[in-house]
Order: C-alpha cells, then structure tokens, then sequence
C-alpha cells in the first residue's frame, strides 16, 4: 500500500471517529435540553416530570458545568464538535479526490443524494431550532406560549438529533465505499 492511500485509511478513520463523537455530542445535547425543560417543569409544577431519564441526566451535568451554562455549554460542544468532523471529512475528502485525480468512476459515491439531503436536512433542522429556542426563551415574545411546550420542543429536538444520526450514517458509508474503491477492494455497501 502506497503512502498516500495510507494517509487516505488513515484519514478515513479520522473522518469516521470524528463524526461518530459529533453524533454522540448531538444525542448528549438532545438529552440534556430536554432534561433542562423537565427541570423547568418540575420546578413550575412541584412535580410532573415526564422524561425522568432526561430528567436526571440534566441534573447531574448541570452539576459538572458552571451555573446556568449547560446549555450553552452544549451548543459550543455542538459547534465544535460539527466543525470538527466537517473538517475531518474535508481533509479525507481532499486527499481521496487527490487520489482519484480525473477519475470518475466514483462519481456516484462522492455526490450520493440521500447524503448531501441528510446534511441540507440536518443543518436547516438545526437552524430552525436554534431560532426556536431564541423565540421561546426567558423574555423572548413566545415564551411561555402554547409554542414554548413539550409537544413542540421534544419533537423538533429528537428530528435534529435523529437527522444527525442519519447524516453520520451515510456520511460514514460515503467514507467507506470511496476509501474502499480506491484500496482496489470495490464499492462496500
């Protein structure tokens, strides 16, 4: 195996373990948002908690991160974790294109639909719940309104996540079947 498709698995790995912790920050964060919510009900209501799981696991990491900033703690950890595995899977993406110079034959595992759909998806879901939260917080015109309740809150939440997972699935497999291809082993579905 030549140096450059050694750096291409090993880039490939990257990628892969990369995305594989954005998931994983993604699900923590999604845990952890809805575990604050549970909190700010059961404080209204002296009980009443639903999601106890959430509900505890917000609980004991608000008790890791500084007063008031867990979920702002999140959303950098999000951030971050999102740039880093775009920018994993631009440095395997930049050095399998290298390799592959003006080959086309892996034209359709560089630009699969279901995965470009999944990463469009992602970031415009999580668009729209970063502006979601901004017009339902403390002081915002909709808090406290019929949209600041579970039944809006949870499912937009477990969308975004569920479409991160997707998006590092696929993104994954898109890793896998071109680094696959250029190692001379074919297309791995």
């Amino acid at each position: 195996m030549t140096e450059s498709r050694r750096g291409l698995r090993a880039a490939a790995r990257l990628a892969v373990l990369a995305l594989i912790l954005w998931a994983i920050v993604d699900v923590l964060r999604t845990v952890t948002a809805v575990g604050y919510y549970e909190h700010r009900i059961e404080i209204a209501t002296h009980g009443n908690v639903d999601v106890v799981p959430a509900w505890l696991a917000y609980l004991i990491v608000s008790e890791l991160t500084p007063r008031g900033e867990l979920t702002a703690t999140g959303d950098v950890l999000w951030i971050l974790g999102a740039l880093v595995a775009a920018g994993a899977f631009s440095t395997w993406l930049y050095r399998a294109r290298r390799i592959a110079g003006d080959a086309t034959e892996w034209a359709a595992d560089w630009a699969m639909g279901r995965w470009w759909l999944g990463v469009l998806g992602t970031a415009s879901l999580y668009l729209l719940g970063w502006l979601y939260r901004a017009v339902t917080a403390h002081g915002s015109p909709l808090h406290g309104t019929a949209l600041d309740t579970r039944t809006v809150a949870y499912p937009l939440w477990a969308a975004g996540t569920v479409l991160v997972l997707v998006t590092v699935v696929l993104s994954t497999r898109v890793v896998r079947r071109v680094t696959n291809a250029q190692d001379g082993f074919g297309p791995q579905t």
